[in-house]
């Protein structure tokens, strides 16, 4: 079956966050997370019947999700796990607060890397926990991950990662998830790992590593975050699961959820299984069609050296270090030339700027037009 992700689909009169911002601006938006490729046909099949039923009361899903996600890991990460350390989720982003707060006392710290996606350390706030922030060299080190990390002491407890990074686009090998892993083992760390970009690795026959499939030991500190929405651009549905193999743990994240979090959307479920279960073929070629842009951002960018660019193997987006345009606000100033970008500051990082090339090839072409006039003539 082929599949068009050339469509330029109509988004700029729905409630599309992304087409929002820039309504009626000659602004092409190239910023929040999600695509602007329509969904697979069988889930676009599978809601439609599910809306003709017409009646949306509480929903049970009786274990499916759980059993869709175990069938999922182990056939795309060769991981095996048990239906029952599934927990259903509404969302990942509520998650980081509440995990602070339910598995950290008062007294102790949440570990991260910088830059990182804005959340991670928003949450600390949020659960008015203190955290400790960890650079993370992007631009001269992509692979940095699991070297280079510095002594902790008895305040720190919950390490958070983000794999494939955001907004890196990188990731992880297993050898810099083993030194990870040593020394999550080492200061006896929890490791909550955002694993959402999971699916779309660029490469071929590369396959994403969970860090919890790495030992016994690493599965029982983690918490796997897994969800549909970025891979199959399901981000407005609200469905995604955890994954907890550590009995203790996963009942007190369960206890939490439960009196703080709503269930997955019904629709979200719907969605989501007829992702994992239907729609693998539509999402080996959404890889190709994605790899096919990056090699055509990685191209264009290489002629601008005022940008430099850490080259993504997973996801739609791109980090770039905009410093060499000298704007003391490059996100601004990008703006100012028609391009919507992700602005740098909330990962941790001002001069930077993040695109999302999850679009039509002929709008990746438009921006990049834009961009090289635009600092061509500056």
């Amino acid at each position: 079956m082929s599949f068009n992700f050339d469509e330029r689909v109509e988004r700029n009169h729905t409630d599309s966050e992304k087409w929002l911002k820039y309504r009626d601006q000659d602004i092409i938006p190239l910023w929040i997370a999600d695509t602007d490729f329509r969904v697979a046909p069988a889930i676009q099949h599978a809601l439609s019947e599910r809306v003709a039923q017409g009646v949306f009361g509480y929903a049970d899903d009786q274990g499916e999700l759980a059993k869709a996600a175990t069938q999922w890991v182990e056939k795309q990460y060769h991981w095996t796990i048990d239906p029952d350390w599934v927990v259903p989720l509404s969302g990942i982003k509520p998650l980081f607060s509440l995990l602070q707060e339910c598995l950290l006392s008062a007294e102790q710290n949440s570990v991260c890397h910088t830059p990182i996606y804005p959340p991670f350390t928003q949450s600390a706030r949020n659960a008015q926990r203190a955290q400790r922030l960890i650079p993370y060299p992007l631009f001269e080190q992509p692979d940095f991950l699991g070297t280079s990390l510095p002594a902790l002491t008895a305040q720190e407890r919950l390490l958070f990662i983000c794999h494939p990074h955001n907004p890196g686009g990188k990731s992880y090998s297993r050898e810099a998830l083993q030194q990870l892993a040593e020394y999550a083992e080492h200061y006896d760390l929890l490791v909550c790992s955002d694993e959402i970009h999971a699916d779309l690795l660029l490469e071929p026959g590369r396959r994403h590593t969970p860090f919890a499939s790495l030992s016994a030991d690493s599965a029982q500190r983690s918490i796997t975050l897994l969800s549909a929405a970025k891979a199959f651009n399901l981000a407005g549905l609200g469905c995604a699961i955890a994954i907890v193999p550590n009995n203790r743990l996963r009942e007190q994240i369960r206890r939490a959820v439960a009196q703080r979090m709503s269930v997955p959307n019904s629709l979200g479920i719907v969605a989501t299984l007829a992702a994992w279960q239907r729609s693998e073929e539509w999402l080996v070629a959404q890889r190709h069609y994605l790899r096919g842009n990056r090699d055509l951002l990685v191209k264009s960018l290489q002629a601008l050296p005022a940008l430099r660019l850490v080259i993504p193997d997973a996801g739609f987006l791109a980090w770039i270090d905009a410093s060499g345009l000298q704007q003391t606000n490059p996100h601004r100033w990008l703006e100012q030339q028609g391009l919507g970008l992700t602005a740098g500051a909330p990962f941790g990082d001002p001069q930077a700027v993040r695109l999302n090339f999850g679009c039509c090839r002929s709008q990746l072409d438009e921006a990049l037009t834009r961009l090289h006039n635009a600092i061509q003539q500056a």
